[in-house]
């Protein structure tokens, strides 16, 4: 299959309904499997971590989430909201300094 670049920018969150009120020590080991993959982008944001990368790659990262935390825990929730844009690649910063620069 033909690379096509980063065309995929997804906002995931995952999180468990089992640990009590503090998510982080869970989000914690969710964001270690997402740093060890090397065929995304990331940045953590207060409320989930936005991830940049080609389709497969995204989708493939999300399975071994899952797959990696199912087992352990009774119910886990998995948000996932995606843009694809054939045109354009590697957007994970560079929507964020679009829309800085507008602000001036």
């Amino acid at each position: 299959m033909e690379r096509t670049g980063r065309n995929v920018i997804a906002e995931l969150i995952c999180v468990t309904y089992d640990i009590g009120p503090s998510l982080s020590p869970f989000v914690a080991e969710v964001l270690k499997v997402i740093e060890a993959d090397q065929n995304v982008e990331h940045v953590l944001t207060p409320m989930g971590s936005v991830v940049e990368g080609e389709w497969a790659d995204v989708l493939a990262l999300v399975d071994r989430i899952f797959r990696q935390f199912a087992p352990d825990f009774e119910r886990l929730g998995i948000t996932l909201k995606i843009d694809y844009r054939r045109s354009k690649k590697d957007r994970i910063r560079g929507k964020i300094a679009s829309v800085r620069e507008k602000m001036v």
